[in-house]
C-alpha cells in the first residue's frame, strides 16, 4: 500500500499520529525559541496540513499567514482552524507548490514534514526560495537519520516518507543551493508508545502509518523488528524524533 491509499483508507490515521507525537506543542515552542520568526511579519506555510502549528504561531506572534495545501479536505480544516483563532489567512489556496501562483512575498517560507512530496526537484526549491523576501528564509524540517521513524519507515514497501533531511542537505548542497542546519528535538515519553516491553495502542498507531500497513496486515517479524528500534532508541525515558531544520536564505 502506498501512503497515499493509506490516508484515505484511514483518514483519521495522520491526526492521531501527530497528537501522539505533541508535535503541536514541541514544534511550535522550537520555531517560537530558534530566533527563526522572531522579526517576521509574514509566513507563508507549504503543505499545511490542517495549520494547527502555523495557527497558534500566527496568533502568538502576530505575522500573517498564508497556506497552500493540495488537499481540500486539510484546507477547509486549516480555515476552520483559522477561523477558531480570530486568524484571517492572507491567502489559502488549495494547490501543490507547482501550480501556486501569488503577488506576495513572505518574511519566512515554510515546509514541516512536507517535502515528502517534492524529494530532489532543482525546479521546486527555487521556487520555494523565489516565495521570500530578499532578506527571508525557507524552513524545510523533515525527519532525521537518527530517528526512530525513519529506521521504520525505511522497512516499509511505500514509497513517500523516506526522505531524510540529511538526503535533501546532501543534495541541495551538490546543487549549489548553500544553507544552515538547526535541530528540533521532537522529544515525547517512551510510555506514550511502550509499556511493560509492549506496544500501547499510539506505538501501533505509529508503525502502521510509518509502514502504511494496517497493524493486522504486519508480520509478526516485522512487529518484532520495529519494537526493538523503539526500544532501542529510549534514552532517559524518552524517545527522541529529531529532526534537522534546514534554513535556506
Amino acid at each position: 500500500m502506498e501512503y497515499l491509499e493509506y490516508f484515505k483508507r484511514f483518514p483519521d490515521a495522520y491526526a492521531r499520529i501527530v497528537k501522539s507525537l505533541n508535535r503541536i506543542e514541541t514544534l511550535s515552542q522550537y520555531l517560537r525559541s530558534s530566533g527563526f520568526l522572531d522579526e517576521a511579519a509574514s509566513v507563508l506555510s507549504i503543505g499545511c496540513g490542517d495549520g494547527a502549528v502555523e495557527i497558534r504561531l500566527a496568533r502568538e506572534m502576530g505575522f500573517s499567514l498564508g497556506v497552500v495545501e493540495p488537499a481540500a479536505e486539510y484546507l477547509e480544516s486549516c480555515r476552520r482552524g483559522a477561523d477558531s483563532a480570530g486568524i484571517e489567512l492572507r491567502e489559502a489556496h488549495q494547490a501543490t507548490l507547482q501550480d501556486y501562483n501569488s503577488p506576495f512575498k513572505y518574511d519566512v517560507v515554510l515546509s514541516l514534514y512536507s517535502w515528502f512530496a517534492f524529494e530532489f526537484n532543482r525546479e521546486i526549491l527555487k521556487k520555494a526560495i523565489a516565495c521570500h523576501t530578499p532578506r527571508g528564509t525557507l524552513l524545510i524540517i523533515l525527519q532525521g537519520e537518527a530517528s526512530p521513524s525513519t529506521e521504520i519507515s525505511a522497512l516499509s514497501q511505500a514509497s513517500g516518507i523516506n526522505l531524510t533531511s540529511e538526503r535533501l542537505s546532501n543534495w541541495a548542497r551538490k546543487e549549489g543551493f548553500e544553507h544552515q542546519i538547526d535541530f528540533y528535538h521532537g522529544e515525547v515519553s517512551a510510555s506514550t508508545y511502550l509499556e511493560m516491553g509492549k506496544f500501547t495502542q499510539a506505538g501501533r498507531d505509529l508503525v502502521s502509518f510509518l509502514l502504511a500497513t494496517p497493524w493486522e496486515e504486519i508480520s509478526p517479524r516485522l512487529k518484532d523488528k520495529t519494537l526493538v528500534i523503539l526500544k532501542q532508541s529510549v534514552k532517559n525515558e524518552k524517545i527522541d524524533f529529531i529532526s534537522p531544520c534546514l534554513v535556506f536564505k
